[in-house]
């Protein structure tokens, strides 16, 4: 994600000086929410920005064992419904189905079917 957000580099190290040390995925995808949730509002140039920073989303809740985890419960999750309206239109086809489930408590249903809490 830093690769494809380079804009997102300096929030990530405060972070991680932060944490005084590696603050863990789901700490630097809360924190991309945030993020996300200003670009949402500004909308100016940022544009491009906000449109790499959810491609990267919606490839890591394709790609990642823990999707579910790192973009439902720690991105998603993160942003108030007012925020999580204004961006829907740019999530991709797998976030968008993790917003659904999270919104239908699914997650909490299949955590406890696969023995996770």
């Amino acid at each position: 994600m830093l690769e494809t957000v380079p804009e997102f580099v300096d929030r990530f190290m405060h972070l991680v000086e932060a944490a005084d040390g590696d603050p863990g995925a789901p700490a630097a995808f809360c924190k991309l929410a945030d993020s996300v949730a200003s670009l949402v509002l500004s909308r100016g140039p940022s544009d491009g920005v906000l449109v790499r920073c959810l491609a990267s989303l919606e490839q890591v809740a394709h790609e990642s064992d823990d999707a579910e985890e790192l973009v439902g419960w720690s991105f998603l999750d993160s942003l108030c419904p007012e925020d999580l309206r204004r961006v829907a239109p740019w999530l991709g086809p797998r976030t968008l189905a993790l917003a659904d489930e999270l919104e239908s408590g699914s997650f909490d249903q299949r955590s406890a079917i696969d023995g996770r809490s």
